[in-house]
C-alpha cells in the first residue's frame, strides 16, 4: 500500500562530508548547540543518486535548482518541518553546513498504527 504524500516546506542544506553518518552528526551537533534535538525521521542525508532521491520530494525544476545551488558540495540534507527547520538562523555562519533554501515539496506521512502487536 502506498502512503499518500502531503505538501511541505523542506529546508535544504549542503556540505562536504566523507559519509552520511558524518553529515548527520554535524547536523545534530549544530542543532544541539541551539538546544534543538533532531529526530532521524525528520532528516534525509543524500550523497548518491541525488537527482533520483530529490525527485521523491520535489518537482524537476526544483531538483535542478537545488543541484545548481549545491555546486561542489557532495552532500544534500533535507529537513522535514520541525523545530530545526523553523529556526531562521540555522545553520550558523561558522557551520560546515550551508543553507540552500526552503523549498516546497511533498513528503510521505505514515499514519500511526495502533494495532501492531
Amino acid at each position: 500500500m502506498t502512503e499518500p504524500k502531503v505538501r511541505a516546506l523542506l529546508m535544504v542544506l549542503a556540505g562536504n562530508f566523507a559519509s552520511q553518518p558524518m553529515a548527520f552528526t554535524c547536523l545534530c551537533d549544530e542543532a544541539d548547540r541551539r538546544g534543538i534535538s533532531v529526530d532521524l525521521k525528520d532528516v534525509d542525508v543524500i550523497q548518491a543518486a541525488a537527482n533520483v532521491r530529490l525527485a521523491h520530494y520535489f518537482r524537476p525544476a526544483i531538483v535542478a535548482r537545488i543541484q545548481e545551488l549545491q555546486g561542489e558540495d557532495d552532500t544534500v540534507i533535507l529537513v522535514r518541518p520541525s523545530l530545526l527547520a523553523a529556526d531562521p538562523s540555522f545553520p550558523s555562519r561558522t557551520s560546515p553546513l550551508r543553507l540552500l533554501g526552503r523549498f516546497a515539496g511533498e513528503i510521505v506521512e505514515i499514519a500511526q498504527r495502533q494495532d501492531w502487536a
